[in-house]
This record gives structure tokens, sequence and C-alpha cells, in this order.
């Protein structure tokens, strides 16, 4: 066992990396040192680079099996360019090492946290990086547990898949991964940034023990950093040169070129020191820089209140107009048939503002995607108004054209990849107006002022794919809007978004109530909540109370006030806020209030949906054997069936197989419908062997090529049988072996290199969510009006979507076995142990025995033909 090492000192030394897909670097001539047992908050505008810092300080960038070629400037500085076109310059280093070779001190919870779930089972994920670091097994499974419970999950069965999860669940169980290892510097990117409130102080508190016991050092990215400052005893705050900056550089290097010849400015450290002296410096622009300000650090105006813009109308956003533009009808809610929420009646009006808020996991993202039209209800119906309706196939949105819908009903979604659909920043933009009916140049104009709101107009010509989280969510957001409908969805609009960029989304949310637009946000962000005045619907999970309910009152009041203006922001958190010349009229209020108190429906628990183990056999027996040995089973009992091409042999092993199989509690009805596909091919290749097969003896019926002899009966039924008696054992024996048991024995027995085995098996998880993503391609693409297309001319983009998305999940999905120690070159242990008895032994005699009878049958009656000659 490698012991697990308390804390790490960490330092960049004029680091930089440029991604292969950019031209600039996303993080140049860094320099910072970080002391061990350090807790550091990193800090700085959307797109500024901390991720690509975190990713390299977990030595997942750059790393020296990667690179293809290296220099050396004049100055010292290595450059060095690796496999896939990415460029680093400088260094990290963990304790004065190299970080690429201290594998296993770092832990790095990554910004996506479904592209971390290596493995189905959700045990499996936390138990991989102990695994790795040779901890012994009696110790891993008490990790295992202790780090669940500290992120909440303790009520969440091991076994259950972890397709199954929500999206905040799912962050939990990454950092859990993290957690489990006992780093000695720990890197977390937004760790509860789409985590409801007690996600978050759970998430928080299993990092303060974590630290507390271990003495790790931690740097943390995270654009709230509220909750987690009483963990903080060092601020750091990054930004770009400015120009004197740039030329003082220049001069002390003696450069007479120009300026800067990669077209990007230096990152540099804007401040440094304690919260208290970060946070209290007033010379610091944190409006400018996109900072949130700590609660406590706050000044007189700073406080979230609800906004007000310049053209925004006079009704009230939590009521609306009063009139009904889209309902739920007894709605039932769930998927695959499953109802997770019943009995749903809500109304939403013009104008209206609603926010969906609820535990993770709750249901909030189903809710939204019935109300659009994407998603089937289980029972119930979803109702657009007559207004809505119009021109379109009927009052139900599930039932209208994809074209009929990206004009009524828009969804950004809450993994901005599964939304794009277009080469270039400005044509993902321009889709939905052009899908409406508008003209090439309208649509490009009403693309690059979107584009520019939201400080994306210098990407128009890029890809979307090669943007940082934050700016993809605003380029889903900004798409949606392009389209101007009457409705829009927002699932979690302001997750990754500095202050600046979430004061625009507030800003155009609220300029849309002015046109008649009912918005529906899916939220756990309080303060947008606050800022837009919606009316809550909170989905609570049975006994248990509402956790938004204690804002109401406070909201209520909020709602009298006319707090900010859509003005330029001046230097404090929320500069621009201005209070109206007096409250509003008592009707408004009394109206806001009741709505402020919303709605609550009933959902069943979260970490109560139990899942029922899933058997990897229906027989017990099968079920009890060694997967390994399953699987050379299936091969011994088929394999040499192949040798003789007859009747008897086959017919002799089609009878014992059945006899087995029932003996071991499978009917032949079960066998029948698990290898179906069997019961299909084997006539098929009967006719065809009959109708085209060798001749010999009699003929029976001939017409052109179709000769039927004895000869050609007799391979015919032949091939038949023996497709059933090779085709049925291979089915049964395999069906339903568990993936990852599989690979526990590949490495364990039969001594299968870990890489090539694990690496498959999380493969074989990525086809899994490969699958998910089809459903949510699919999805986007009816949302954004390209569901109507003929479907080989639907089918080839939506694939070629889904490659991207196979690409970069294959390319995340090794970066995250990498940052759990995967691939180092020390002994690794296994969380579980795959076992052989001597039930096993017996079934592999009992497997090559059927074949072995079978032959020797056909040998003493005379029909042994090898290969069919």
């Amino acid at each position: 066992m490698t012991p697990a090492p308390d804390n790490a000192t960490l330092r960049f030394d004029g680091w930089g990396y440029r991604h292969a897909s950019r031209t600039h670097f996303a993080v140049r001539g860094l320099d910072l040192s970080i002391e061990a047992g350090q807790r550091v908050l990193l800090l700085g505008a959307s797109g500024i680079g901390k991720s690509t810092i975190l990713e390299g300080a977990a030595g997942l960038l750059g790393g020296e099996d990667r690179i293809e070629r290296e220099t050396v400037g004049e100055d010292g500085t290595r450059t060095a360019t690796d496999a896939e076109g990415g460029v680093t310059e400088g260094r990290v280093l963990v304790d004065g090492v190299p970080v690429t070779q201290a594998r296993g001190r770092i832990g790095l919870v990554l910004q996506d946290p479904d592209a971390q779930a290596i493995f189905q089972r959700l045990g499996d994920n936390v138990a991989f990086g102990p695994e790795n670091l040779d901890v012994p097994r009696g110790e891993i499974w008490d990790r295992v547990r202790a780090s669940l419970e500290a992120v909440g999950l303790d009520g969440v069965q091991l076994h259950r898949s972890t397709m199954h999860l929500s999206g905040g669940q799912m962050q939990r169980l990454a950092l859990a991964g993290a957690l489990a290892m006992r780093p000695g510097v720990l890197l977390l990117d937004e760790p509860t940034a789409n985590l409801d409130p007690d996600g978050v102080e759970q998430v928080v508190g299993a990092v303060r023990a974590v630290l507390d016991r271990h003495h790790s050092t931690m740097v943390l990215v995270e654009h709230r950093a509220g909750p987690w400052i009483d963990l903080i005893d060092r601020v750091v705050v990054l930004g770009l040169e400015t120009d004197d900056q740039q030329a003082a550089r220049v001069a002390r290097r003696g450069m007479d070129e120009e300026v800067d010849r990669s077209g990007f400015r230096r990152t540099v450290i804007v401040a440094d020191g304690t919260p208290d002296e970060v946070f209290g410096d007033p010379t610091l622009d944190f409006a400018g820089l996109g900072i949130w300000l700590p609660e406590r650090y706050r000044r007189p105006g700073d406080a979230i209140v609800r906004i007000h813009t310049d053209d925004e109308p006079a009704y009230d956003p939590s009521v609306g107009t009063g009139e009904t533009i889209l309902s739920a009808r007894d709605l039932s809610i769930g998927r695959d048939g499953v109802a997770i929420a019943e009995h749903i009646d809500l109304d939403f009006a013009p104008g209206q503002i609603t926010a969906l808020v609820g535990a993770n996991g709750a249901g909030k993202s189903t809710l939204s995607l019935t109300l659009a039209g994407l998603l089937e209800p289980v029972a119930g119906r979803v109702v657009a108004s007559e207004g809505l309706s119009a021109g379109a196939g009927g009052d139900a949105p599930i039932a209208w054209k994809s074209t009929e819908l990206a004009s009524r009903i828009s969804y950004v979604f809450q993994n901005p990849e599964h939304q794009f659909a277009r080469g270039s920043v400005l044509e993902e933009v321009m889709l939905g107006p052009l899908r409406t009916g508008c003209d090439e140049a309208e649509a490009e104009r009403r693309a690059r002022d979107l584009l520019t709101r939201f400080r994306l107009i210098q990407y128009a010509r890029q890809n979307p794919y090669t943007l940082s989280g934050g700016e993809k969510r605003r380029l889903t957001v900004a798409a949606s809007l392009a389209a101007a409908p009457r409705v829009l969805i927002l699932d979690e609009p302001t997750f990754g978004q500095d202050r600046r960029t979430w004061m625009q989304i507030v800003r155009l949310i609220h300029g849309l109530r002015g046109d008649g637009v009912s918005i529906i946000v899916v939220t756990h962000d309080r303060d947008l909540v606050t800022a837009l005045g919606a009316r809550l619907v909170e989905l609570t999970p049975a006994g248990r109370a509402g956790e938004w309910r204690d804002t109401a009152p406070e909201r209520a009041a909020e709602a009298g006030c006319a707090p900010a203006a859509d003005g330029a922001e001046g230097s404090g958190s929320r500069g621009s806020t201005r209070r109206a010349a007096g409250p509003a009229p008592a009707g408004e209020r009394a109206a806001a209030g009741a709505a402020s108190a919303g709605v609550s429906i009933a959902v069943s628990p979260v970490n109560e949906r139990e899942e029922d183990p899933k058997p990897s056999s229906r027989s017990p027996f099968l079920a009890s054997l060694n997967p390994a040995y399953r699987l050379i089973g299936a091969f011994l009992v088929s394999l040499p069936l192949l040798l003789s091409l007859d009747w008897v042999s086959a017919t002799v092993a089609l009878a014992l197989e059945f006899g087995i199989l029932m003996a071991i509690g499978l009917t032949p009805w079960r066998v029948v419908k698990s290898t179906w596909p069997v019961f299909i091919g084997a006539p098929g290749s009967l006719l065809a062997v009959l109708l085209y097969g060798k001749q010999g003896g009699d003929t029976w019926w001939q017409w052109g090529l179709i000769h039927v002899t004895d000869r050609s009966a007799e391979l015919a039924v032949a091939t038949g049988l023996r497709i059933l008696a090779i085709g049925i054992p291979a089915i049964i024996t395999v069906l339903g072996i568990d993936a990852t048991d599989l690979a526990d024995a590949f490495s364990q027995i039969l001594h299968l290199p870990d890489r090539f085995v694990y690496g498959g098996l999380a493969g074989m998880r990525l086809f899994s969510v490969l699958r998910d993503d089809w459903t949510a391609l699919t999805a986007s693409r009816r949302s954004r009006g390209l569901g109507d297309e003929n479907k080989v001319k639907a089918f080839l983009p939506q694939t070629f979507a889904l490659l991207v998305l196979s690409i970069r999940r294959s390319t995340t999905l090794a970066t995250a076995m990498e940052a759990r120690g995967f691939g180092g070159t020390g002994p690794r242990s296994h969380a579980r142990v795959s076992e052989v008895h001597p039930r096993d032994r017996a079934y592999l005699a009992g497997c090559l025995a059927i074949p072995v009878v079978a032959l020797l049958s056909a040998a003493l009656a005379g029909t042994f033909s090898f290969l069919g000659m």
C-alpha cells in the first residue's frame, strides 16, 4: 500500500497552455506558489483559464508521455508540444517534482461530473482511486462508505447505476471519488455550482472534514465562494496584464519585436492575500473582474435584490399578465413509464417568470422537459393556449412538429454540448431564426447582437465545442433567445457564470417579459430567483419540508422595491442597483406575496428510489459462477461444434443443452425468449442452404439458380440445428454478466493488463452514456426545429454530433481515469475479489462434455462431416 500523503506544495513556474484547437493560450506565464496545507480560492472572470490551471496542476495537460517535441528558448522557457497538438510552456511542480511524476498525490474534481463516472455501479467509481493507489481491500470499502456519507449519498445503494443519478448526485459522486483517495492536493473545479442548498452544505462539510483530518492542500475554483469562506486562508485573483504591464515585461526582456506574438496577454495575479485582505481591498474592481463578493464582505448596496430594468413591463414577474399560455393538467411525470410526481396542475402566463426549484434528482429537469413537449407525460396532459398553439398540430406540445415547437417553446439544455448543431458560434445562434422563417440577413443581425451582449462576439467563427464551460452555457442561452419563442425554458442558465455574465442573463430574461414571453427557470441559484422576482414551484421529496419556503416572506417584501437599473456596473458587487421612487401599489405587492409563497409538488424521495440489484443470470447456478469462467465456457460449448456440419451432432448437442438449462432453472420458453435472434437467424440460414447449398443425391426441385437436392436438404437441417446449438448456450451463458465483475476476473484470474481491461470497461460504460446522449440530441434537435427532416437526412448530422461527443467524452474519460491515479507503474489493489470455486471448474467440464458427446454420437452414427465437406 502507498500511504496517503498529508499535504504537498504546488508551484507554477512560468506555466502556460494552449489547447490544440485554439490560436491563443488559455493561460500563459503563470507564476504561483502554493505552500503545503494552504487552502486557496482561485478567482477570476469566466474564460480566464481557471479550469485549465487545475487540469495542469493535476498533470493532465502536456504530460511527459505525450510530448512529441520540446524546445528551450533563449530565456530558458521550456515549450513542449503534445500528441494532441497542445502547447505547454514552463512547468508545474509538486514538492519539487514534475506533476506528471506525482500521480495519485493530486485529487481532481472536474467541472463536468458526468464525465468522471468511469464504471456503471456507483460504489465502484468511488473505489477506483484507492484501487489505483494500492489501498488494501479491507480499507477500500470503509473509504467508499465514508466518502459517500460525507457528500450526502449514504442512502444510495452501492450497486445503483450511475445512469440513474441526477446531475447534482453525479457531482457529489465525483467528489466522493476524489475524497476516497485522501489526496495530498485536492483540486476542486466548481464542485457545488450545481447542487441544492443541502448538497452544498454536505459537500463543504465533507471537504472540511478531509482537510482537517489529513491537512491536504486545496485549490478551489468557485464563483460563489460564500459557503466555502471559512475553509479558505488565501485568495488569489487572476486577470490579464494591462498594456503598461505588457510593455514593461517586453522592455525587461529587451524585445524589439511586436509586443506579444501570441496575440494573448499573460496571466497575472491581480490580488493575493487572506480573504480579509483581498475582499476588503477598496481599490479592487470586483464587478469589473466578474467576481462575486461573499456575503460577509458585501458592502452597502451589494445585497442581491429584485432587479428592475428600464424596459420591463409594470406587472409583477411572479404573476405575469394573468392570462394562461401553457398549462399542466393532472400531469404525472417520470421516465420509462414510472411516475415520480403525479396530479400536477400548473398554469404559466405571458410575462411571468417561474422558478422550478428543489433537491438534486427531485425531477426538475423531468418536469421541464415534459412541459417543453420533449418528454412524453406518464399521465395527464400539457396543454398550450389557443394563441400559442395556433397553426400547430393541436394543443399538446408533444404532438407538434419540431419547426412548430421551435418558434413557440425553446429549451436550454443542462449540458450545452447536447444543443450544438452547427460548426461555428455565429451559425449556432443563427439556426433558430433561420428555422423559424427569418431571412439570413436578419438572422445574422440578431445573432451578432446577442453574441455581443453575451461577450461572445470574438468567438463568432470558432467551433462551439472549443469554448469554456461558462462560454458554452451563455452560447446556448443566446441561441435559444434568438428564436424569439413565446415560452423559454432554461435549465441551470447561470451555472459557471461570473458576476458580469450573470447580470447579463438576468437583464435579458427581464427584457423578454416585455415581449410577452413566459420564462421557466430550473435552478439552484437563490440569488437568481430573488433577482428575477420569480414564482416558486418547488419539487419536494415526500415527508420533507420545502427548503425554499423560508425565502418567500423576504422575497415578498422585496417585491415592493425596485432596485436595479440596466445601467453600467460600478465597482461594488451590485454597483448598478438603484431604488425606485416609491413602493409598488398595494395590489401588486399582495399578488407578488401570494405568488412568492409558491407551489409545492410532492415527489418520491431522491435517495430512497431503490433499484434492485441486476442479476447476472436468471439461473441461480449461472449467477454464482465466475464471469471469466462463464465466458470461457461459452467458447468451450460452442466452438467444437463447428468441426462437423451434420444433423446428429447438432441434435444431440441441442437436446443436452435444453436438458441442462432446464435443470439449472431456465424453462424452454425463457431460453427462446432470451435467444430470439438465433431463432430468427437459424430458419433464414436453413432456407438459404436448402435453395443454394451443396448439391448431391436426388433433385427435389430446380428453377434457375435454385437447386434443392438430398444433400442440400440434409445440410440445411444441419445448418439450422447447428446455429441453434451454438448460439443458445453462447448467449445464455454470457447474458447478464456484469462488465465490472468480468473486468475484475480478467485482471485477477487471467492476469490481463489493467490498462487494457479497465480501459475497455470504461469504454463499455461510455456506450451507455452515448445512448443517453443520442436521446438528448434527438430532443435538442426537435427543440431547435431540426426534427422534421427526412429520417436519413436527419440521421447523418445527428450521428456526426454523437461522434464528436463520443470523442470528447473519451478524452475526458481518459483524463478522469488519470486523475484517479490510473495508469501508474506501481501495483494496484482490487476492491472486489474475483474467486474461483470447484463449481466453476465443474461448469467448464460440463461445457466441454456437450460438444464431445455430440461429435462422438455423429461419428458413431456415421454422419460426421468435417466442416460440411
